[in-house]
């Protein structure tokens, strides 16, 4: 079988993103992300215009965004398959390799090449699953996207429910440094064990993607789930605002979680 190595290439047709290895392809994540950042730009003014009866421009240019990020994350499915077959003859024959160079069948040479190929085999299945990891987040950011294209901003203490996004928009004023501690007392008292915090404060996700962060933070908890509806209850008692979203991410539920703090405004997009 033809070893596959980080030059392979995997593409459906010219509509689909083609997919070169996890590092290149992070060169195509950027580009979605630019896309994401000129979007996020003009959210606010795009909101006035979503009672239209003619689909909202920015609605559709968020769905194409979406679109695009989905045909990326399938062809990352294919090379992580590729991958993890690869890794799989390699731990078969690590064993065999063993014996061999202890019985000296094997030089020295041909031993540790063999282990070198090996450890990068595993490596890249783990950056493989990170890049979909990711992607997932992204994928989650551009349906979010699409979705607030076609609401109006909260008022104050509004609350709006929506498949797939909860938004609150509070009546307290919030600050993480002085608020988180209360959530993780909330959460480990009602349910035992930690708060699963993904992202607290700016993350280089966040920086990539041209937002401020830095006053909020995601929870790692799917918000239909039991804890999710719990801790969306304790925000609104508590008049925190957040936005909660799950996307439409199929086969994968890794980028929903519960943002807790106002949207993240817009800063300038990064390189």
């Amino acid at each position: 079988m033809r070893n596959v190595t980080r030059q392979d290439r995997f593409s459906n047709d010219e509509n689909c993103l083609a997919v070169d290895t996890p590092h290149e392809g992070d060169v195509r994540i950027a580009r979605i992300v630019n896309m994401l950042c000129a979007l996020a730009l003009t959210l606010t003014v795009g909101a006035a215009q979503a009672g239209s009866a003619v689909r909202n421009p920015l609605e559709k240019a968020a769905a194409d965004v979406a679109a695009a990020t989905a045909k990326y994350r399938a062809s990352l499915e294919r090379v992580l398959s590729a991958y993890e077959r690869e890794l799989a003859r390699h731990q078969e024959m690590a064993e065999l390799r063993q014996d061999l160079y202890e019985r000296g069948v094997l030089s020295r040479r041909e031993f540790e090449e063999g282990q070198k190929a090996y450890v990068e085999s595993q490596r890249n299945v783990e950056d493989t699953r990170k890049a979909i990891a990711d992607t997932d987040r992204m994928l989650l950011e551009a349906n979010v996207a699409e979705s607030l294209a076609r609401l109006t901003p909260l008022s104050r203490g509004g609350y709006e429910e929506t498949p797939g996004l909860v938004r609150f928009g509070g009546t307290a004023p919030w600050s993480l440094a002085q608020g988180t501690q209360g959530l993780e007392r909330f959460f480990q008292a009602r349910f035992g064990r930690p708060l699963p915090v993904s992202a607290y404060g700016q993350t280089p996700l966040h920086d990539r993607m041209g937002f401020d962060h830095r006053n909020a933070l995601d929870v790692a908890i799917h918000p239909d789930s039991p804890e999710g509806r719990a801790l969306m209850e304790y925000l609104r008692s508590q008049g925190i605002p957040f936005i909660s979203a799950w996307g439409r991410i199929p086969g994968a539920a890794s980028g929903a979680h519960i943002h807790v703090g106002q949207p993240s405004p817009r800063m300038t997009a990064r390189p």
